[in-house]
């Protein structure tokens, strides 16, 4: 770890608790890596990773659980320095809560479609006895169930698993999820970014795998995926269990299991199942003030175009070949 990057990080702590990963200097080094400039700005009191990228000169900037702190002086100050940099426009997704939403359409920003999780179940942790003591009843059982018929869960760093387990989860619900490459810079370039991998015990078949960072005290719960191969043998749960506990052993403060669905959200919403299985291991849910765009030129519109029109070359040729 550079100089720069202990100075930044250290910096994030002395402004929040805990500083949100997605503001880390080593976050800006995925994202860099990932296709985007990254700009860490220090603003009157306050900082922010900036993720920028366009064409030509028509920029849009994305600050992902920032700026840090995340109050109404911080989003301000933000915003002054996109305008000062000609930007065309700024999307944040401050690691704040519901109310701040007042104070963004104040400042003239418009609610958008999010990328980060808008609601999340976060542990508290402190013994591993007493975090499985505070887990429900039925996910215990499956967690010791799991132990029992031989479930072998690694810790390790196998990006290929993830993308295999990943696809199932990708087929079932139509999402799209990232490459190899954006796990395998995840797991180079965070502090601490393990997989966790779930096998049967006897053929040595995986049936699930987890990708988890840590920082700054708090454990995420980043990417899961699961073939469905197997469900008796209950490996998800122990997976989990496995990624949860070891974050207690390492002294973290908090687990965060990284989005939960919608308050009063439907049986058929996607995420139900997901929601169910989650609040199994207990925590409390935190509601975050979601994505916000502000758009500062004209040319935000032509940025638009822009990319639209790339998508549909891009379904031509998948057409066409």
């Amino acid at each position: 770890m550079t100089a720069d990057a202990e100075a930044w990080d250290a910096e994030l702590d002395r402004l929040a608790s805990p500083a949100p990963l997605l503001q880390s200097w080593a976050w800006g080094e995925v994202q860099a890596r990932a296709g985007w400039s990254i700009e860490r700005v220090r603003l009157d009191g306050a900082m922010a990773s900036v993720q920028t990228r366009g064409v030509g000169p028509l920029r849009e900037a994305y600050v992902p659980r920032g700026p840090v702190p995340a109050n109404a002086d911080s989003l301000a100050s933000l915003a002054r320095w996109a305008k000062e940099q000609g930007l065309v426009r700024i999307r944040v997704e401050p690691d704040a809560p519901p109310a701040l939403g007042d104070q963004l359409r104040e400042l003239g920003f418009t609610r958008v479609e999010p990328v980060q999780p808008e609601r999340t179940r976060i542990l508290e942790l402190g013994a591993p006895d007493a975090v499985l003591a505070r887990i429900d009843r039925g996910t215990r059982y499956n967690i010791r169930l799991a132990e029992r018929r031989g479930v072998v869960v690694e810790e390790g760093r196998d990006a290929a698993e993830l993308v295999e387990q990943s696809k199932w989860v990708a087929a079932r619900e139509a999402i799209s999820l990232p490459s190899r490459a954006y796990y395998e810079s995840l797991l180079e370039l965070l502090p601490w970014c393990r997989t966790y991998v779930a096998r049967d015990g006897e053929s040595g078949e995986a049936v699930c795998a987890l990708l988890v960072a840590r920082f700054a005290g708090r454990g995420y719960n980043l990417f899961a995926g699961r073939s469905g191969a197997h469900a008796d043998l209950k490996a998800n749960e122990l997976a989990h269990w496995h990624a949860i506990r070891g974050a207690a052993e390492a002294g973290l403060v908090e687990y965060d299991l990284w989005g939960v669905p919608p308050p009063g959200a439907a049986a058929d919403h996607p995420w139900s199942g997901l929601g169910k299985f989650k609040a199994g291991f207990g925590g409390r849910i935190v509601d975050y003030a979601g994505a916000w765009e502000m758009q500062l030129s004209k040319g935000a519109r032509l940025l638009d175009v822009e990319r639209s029109t790339r998508r549909a070359v891009r379904r031509l040729r998948r057409n066409i070949s």
